[in-house]
């Protein structure tokens, strides 16, 4: 894949990444967040946007109602 298709494509999985991260009902909510905190730093990363930046920006989401708990292969 060119280089500037995969820029766009990562740019396109953040953004929807950053909208669910926003929405009210933490079954949505929830996973986006701690896949942006995660995974997302990564891809954001690749991006130049600093690890820093997007961490901040989640820690600042307000708090949903309850967090899923993260699932662990057992």
């Amino acid at each position: 894949m060119e280089a500037k298709n995969w820029r766009r494509l990562a740019a396109a999985v953040l953004v929807q990444a950053t909208l669910d991260a926003q929405e009210g009902d933490p079954k949505l909510a929830a996973p986006a967040r701690r896949w942006l905190a995660g995974e997302g730093v990564s891809m954001a990363e690749m991006l130049d946007i600093p690890q820093e930046q997007v961490t901040a920006w989640v820690d600042n989401l307000p708090t949903l109602p309850w967090e899923q708990l993260t699932l662990f292969d057992s």
